[in-house]
C-alpha cells in the first residue's frame, strides 16, 4: 500500500523518496547479522529534517558493531525488556522500559540484547540525516544478501567506503546500492 506522496515532491524526485513513504510495507527492514528489525516510524523527510525515529527490535544475542556518528545525536529509549547500550563515555548500561540514553556526536557506541527474549527500543536521531536512512537500508540489505558480518559491517571494503565516505559516490557504487535497497 502506497503512502501519500508529499505535495512538495516533483514527479522526477519520487524515485528518491524513502521507500516507506512510497510503500508502507517497506518501513520495516531486517538484518540477520545483528539480529534486529528496524521500523522507520518517521523519516527525516516527514519531519522537515528535525529527526528520524526508528523502532528497533533486537533478538536474543543481537548486537550491532561499535560505531559513531559525526553530525547527530542518537537517543535510545527502552520500550520492551532490558536493552543494553554501550557508550565509550559511560560503559555498558541496561535500560529498562521508559529509560533513555543519549549518545552525542562523536561518541563510540553500540546496542545489544544479552537476554533470552526479544527487546524493543525507540531510536531518535537529531537532526535527521538522509545518509543514515539510506545507509541503514543498504547495510541491512547487504546483511540479508550474505555480504556482511561482524555486527553488520560489509565484507566488501568498497561497500564499507560507500557507507562511511564519499569515495563510493565518486565511483558510482552508492547509486547501485541505493537503487537495489532504497528505491
Amino acid at each position: 500500500m502506497a503512502s501519500k506522496i508529499p505535495s512538495d515532491v516533483a514527479p522526477k524526485d519520487v524515485a528518491r523518496l524513502p521507500p516507506g513513504i512510497k510503500n508502507n510495507e517497506r518501513r520495516r527492514i531486517w538484518t540477520p547479522v545483528a539480529k534486529d528489525w528496524a521500523i522507520f516510524e518517521k523519516y527525516g523527510r516527514e519531519t522537515n529534517g528535525a529527526y528520524t525515529e526508528v523502532t528497533v527490535s533486537i533478538a536474543p544475542g543481537g548486537q550491532n558493531a561499535a560505531h559513531w556518528h559525526g553530525s547527530y545525536s542518537e537517543t535510545f529509549t527502552a520500550e520492551k525488556g532490558q536493552v543494553g547500550i554501550y557508550s565509550k563515555n559511560v560503559g555498558k548500561i541496561m535500560l529498562s522500559p521508559g529509560e533513555s540514553k543519549t549518545v552525542m556526536p562523536g561518541e563510540v557506541h553500540y546496542f545489544f540484547n544479552p537476554g533470552e527474549e526479544d527487546v524493543e527500543m525507540k531510536v531518535l536521531l537529531q537532526p535527521a540525516r538522509e545518509g543514515f536512512e539510506k545507509g541503514l537500508y543498504i547495510l541491512y540489505g547487504l546483511a540479508r544478501d550474505g555480504k556482511s558480518s561482524n555486527g553488520g559491517i560489509p565484507n566488501n571494503l568498497m561497500h564499507t567506503a560507500i557507507i562511511l565516505a564519499s569515495i563510493g559516490r565518486l565511483l558510482g557504487m552508492e547509486e547501485q546500492l541505493v537503487k537495489r535497497y532504497w528505491d
